[in-house]
C-alpha cells in the first residue's frame, strides 16, 4: 500500500490535492507552521486513527473532510474522514471507495458508508493481514491481541518527536501499552508466527474438546461393557491379592489388549482339592471326651471320700490301741474292787454312780473287738483306693488321647477351611474377570474409538510443534539475525557511534542494541542526536526490507518528520548547520529507496532545503515562502470556515 495523493476538502467547497510519487522519495520542505506535520497526522487519521491529532488551528478550521487515494496492487482505495466538530477529537463518519481506476472525488458530498471499524477491517483485509491472535502467557493478565492495519502503521511513521528519540524507537511507543502491543504483533508482521497460527489455534481448541469427548465416550462405552480400563486394573489387583497373579508379572495398564491377554490367562485357573470334612468325627470324639471327663470326676470324688475315711479310721484305731495298751499294762480292772456309788478316793456319795468293773471290762473287750474289726477291713480299703486310682489313670489316658485326636482333627479342618475359603475367593475373582472379558475384549466400537483418539492426539502433537514457543523463538532470532547484517552495514555507512560493532534489534525490549566487545549498549545509552536519528533510520529500512522481501502485509511507505532537526541549532542559524551530515542522511534514504525498486515510498517533511539536484528532484512541495503552505492562503482569506 502506497499513497497516490492526499486530498483536503474545504468548508469553502474548494479542493486541495497533494500528489505523491509511488515507489520514490517525496520531500516536502517548508518553514514552521506551514502544515508539514499535519501531513502525517492526516495520513494517520484517514487510515483509521481513533483520534484526530491534527493541531487545532488553520487546518482544523478550514477543512471539512480529509481524503487519501491509495494504491494497493492493481486496485485503488479512496478513504475520506470527516473533520471532527469543534470540541471533539474524533468522528466515526467515513467514506470508502474501492476500484482499479478510481480517482479522488472532486467534491465532498460523500455518502457515509463506513465507520472507523469498517475502514480498519477493510484495509487490514485488503493488505492481506490474515486472522491472527496473540495469546499472552498464562501468568499474564492482559487480553489476547489481534494484529491489524493500525499495528502495521507502527513501522510506517516517525513523527517529529520520534525520529530523534533515544528512549523509544517506534511510532507511538511513548504511549501507554503501545510497547507491549509492538512486542505482541511484530512477530506476526515478521512472519515469525505462522499465517495459519490462528487457524491452528482454533483447530487445536476444537481437537482438545473433541479429544475430551471421545475419551469420555470411550470410558462410558467400556464402563457399560466391562468397567473400562479402570475396572481391569482393579481386577488385576484382586487377582494378585488372592494369588492368581504373580507380583513379579508386569503389564502396561494403558495397553487395552495386553490387559485382556493377561486376564485371559487368569481365568484358566483350577481350584485346589479340599480334604473331607471331619466335623462329625470331632463331634463324636467330643461326646466321648465329655463322658470320660465325667467319669474321672466321679472317680475323683470317690477317691477323696475313701481317703478321708481311711484317715479317720487310722486315727481312731491308733488312739484306741494306745488307750488299751495303757489300761492293760496296769491290770487296773483285775485288782480294783470299789463301791460304784461312792467315790473311790473320798468315799463320798456320787450324784452319778461309776460304771461297774464288769462293765468296764466289757467295754475294753468291745473296744478290742472293734479294733480287730477295723484292722481286718483296712487292707480292703487300701485295695479299693488303689483300684480307684488305677481306674482314674486309665480314664485320664483315654481323655488325653481323645483331646489329641480332636486337636489334630481341628488343625486338619482349619487347613481345609483355608483352602476352601481361598478357592471361594479366587472363584469370585475369576468370575468377575470372565464377565469383564466376555464384554470388554469383544468391544470393537471401543477399538475404533481408540484409534480415532490416537489420530486426534497425533494431530495435536503436530500442531503443538508448529506453535511451540521454542520454534517461534528460533524463527524470531533467525529474522533478527538477518536484519542485524543490514543494520550493522548501514551503521558503518552513516558512521554511527560504535559502528565497528554489530547493531541489532532487541524485540524483547523494543529497542536497538549495539553489541560492543565487552558489553551491550542500548539506544538510550548512545550519545548524540545524529546517532539516534541514524538508529531509527537503519531500523525502519531493515524492517521494510524484510517486509518487502517476504511479502509481509505492511504498508509500503514511511513517513518521516524533520530528520534533519538535530543538525539545526535554530531555524534561522543556517551557518552553524552541518549540511554535510544532513546530505548524508538524505543520500542514505534515497539510496535505500532505489534498492527497493519501487516497492517502498518515503514521504519526508523537513525544514531543510539542500542545494542538491537529487534533493530538488525528490521535492514535491516547497512551503518556504509565506505564500505556500498546506492550506492555500485564499482558503484563509475568504473567511469561509466552520
Amino acid at each position: 500500500m502506497q499513497i497516490i495523493e492526499m486530498v483536503l476538502y474545504g468548508y469553502n467547497g474548494k479542493v486541495r490535492k497533494l500528489p505523491f510519487s509511488i515507489g520514490s522519495v517525496n520531500i516536502i520542505t517548508g518553514r514552521s507552521k506551514s502544515g508539514k506535520t499535519a501531513v502525517g497526522d492526516i495520513i494517520d487519521y484517514c487510515l483509521g486513527g481513533n483520534s484526530c491529532n491534527i493541531a487545532d488551528g488553520v487546518v482544523r478550521e478550514t477543512v471539512s473532510w480529509y481524503g487519501l487515494l491509495l494504491q494497493l496492487g492493481k486496485e485503488r482505495i479512496f478513504v475520506a474522514r470527516k473533520n471532527p466538530d469543534l470540541g471533539q477529537q474524533t468522528t466515526s463518519a467515513c467514506h470508502i471507495e474501492i476500484g482499479e481506476n478510481i480517482e479522488s472525488p472532486s467534491s465532498c458530498d460523500f455518502t457515509i458508508n463506513a465507520n472507523i471499524g469498517n475502514v480498519e477491517e477493510i484495509l487490514s483485509s485488503r493488505m492481506g493481514i490474515s486472522e491472527n491472535l496473540h495469546k499472552p502467557a498464562e501468568n499474564e493478565s492482559r487480553s489476547p491481541l489481534s494484529a491489524n492495519i493500525r499495528h502495521a502503521l507502527f513501522y510506517c511513521f516517525q513523527s517529529q518527536d520520534e525520529i530523534a528519540a533515544k528512549n523509544f524507537l517506534f511510532h507511538r511507543q511513548a504511549e501507554d501499552f503501545i510497547t507491549q502491543s509492538i512486542k505482541d504483533t511484530l512477530p506476526y508482521f515478521l512472519g515469525v508466527v505462522s499465517e495459519q497460527a490462528l487457524l491452528l489455534e482454533n483447530e487445536r481448541g476444537l481437537l482438545k474438546r473433541k479429544l475430551v469427548l471421545e475419551k469420555r465416550k470411550l470410558e462410558e462405552s467400556r464402563a457399560l461393557v466391562g468397567g473400562g480400563t479402570e475396572r481391569a486394573v482393579k481386577l488385576i489387583s484382586e487377582a494378585r491379592g488372592v494369588g492368581l497373579l504373580d507380583e513379579t508379572i508386569s503389564v502396561d495398564l494403558t495397553d487395552y489388549h495386553a490387559v485382556c491377554r493377561l486376564l485371559s490367562d487368569v481365568v484358566q485357573w483350577t481350584s485346589n482339592s479340599v480334604p473331607v470334612s471331619c466335623m462329625d468325627r470331632i463331634s463324636a470324639l467330643q461326646a466321648s471326651l465329655s463322658q470320660v471327663d465325667s467319669e474321672i470326676d466321679d472317680l475323683d470324688y470317690k477317691l477323696e471320700e475313701a481317703k478321708r475315711f481311711l484317715l479317720v479310721t487310722n486315727d481312731y484305731t491308733s488312739e484306741a490301741r494306745h488307750q488299751k495298751v495303757r489300761l492293760e499294762s496296769i491290770g487296773l480292772f483285775d485288782a480294783l474292787d470299789f463301791n460304784p456309788v461312792c467315790c473311790p478316793l473320798c468315799s463320798g456319795v456320787l450324784e452319778h454312780p461309776l460304771p461297774g468293773v464288769e462293765a468296764m471290762k466289757q467295754a475294753i473287750v468291745d473296744l478290742n473287738q472293734t479294733i480287730e474289726n477295723v484292722s481286718r477291713e483296712h487292707p480292703k480299703l487300701i485295695s479299693y483306693i488303689d483300684s480307684l486310682q488305677h481306674n482314674k489313670q486309665q480314664k485320664k489316658e483315654t481323655s488325653d488321647r481323645l483331646k489329641a485326636e480332636i486337636d489334630g482333627l481341628y488343625e486338619q479342618q482349619a487347613e481345609a477351611n483355608q483352602i476352601r475359603d481361598l478357592n471361594a475367593r479366587r472363584a469370585k475373582v475369576v468370575g468377575r474377570i470372565s464377565l469383564w472379558l466376555e464384554s470388554a475384549c469383544n468391544d470393537f466400537e471401543s477399538e475404533q474409538r481408540t484409534r480415532e483418539i490416537e489420530q486426534i492426539q497425533a494431530r495435536l502433537d503436530e500442531i503443538e510443534e508448529l506453535l511451540s514457543t521454542e520454534m517461534i523463538e528460533d524463527r524470531k532470532q533467525s529474522v533478527l539475525s538477518r536484519m542485524q547484517v543490514d543494520m550493522s552495514a548501514w551503521a558503518k555507512e552513516l558512521e554511527l557511534e560504535h559502528s565497528n560493532c554489530p547493531y541489532r534489534l532487541d524485540l524483547n525490549k523494543a529497542t536497538v542494541v549495539v553489541d560492543k566487545f565487552d558489553r551491550p549498549v542500548p539506544l538510550k545509552q548512545l550519545g548524540s542526536g545524529s546517532n539516534w536519528v541514524g538508529v531509527h533510520l537503519i531500523t525502519y529500512f531493515a524492517l521494510h526490507k524484510f517486509f518487502v522481501q517476504n511479502k509481509r502485509p505492511v504498508p509500503r511507505f514511511i513517513f518521516i518528520d524533520q530528520p534533519s532537526q538535530v543538525y539545526f541549532p535554530s531555524e534561522t542559524d543556517e551557518q552553524r548547520t552541518d549540511w554535510e551530515e544532513v546530505s548524508k542522511i538524505y543520500r542514505f534514504i534515497a539510496e535505500r529507496v532505489r534498492e527497493f525498486n519501487g516497492e517502498l515510498q518515503v514521504i519526508i517533511v523537513d525544514h531543510a532545503d539542500l542545494d542538491d539536484d537529487e534533493f530538488h528532484n525528490h521535492t514535491i512541495a516547497s512551503w518556504l515562502s509565506r505564500d505556500e503552505s498546506l492550506i492555500p492562503n485564499d482558503w484563509i482569506n475568504d473567511g469561509t470556515n466552520r
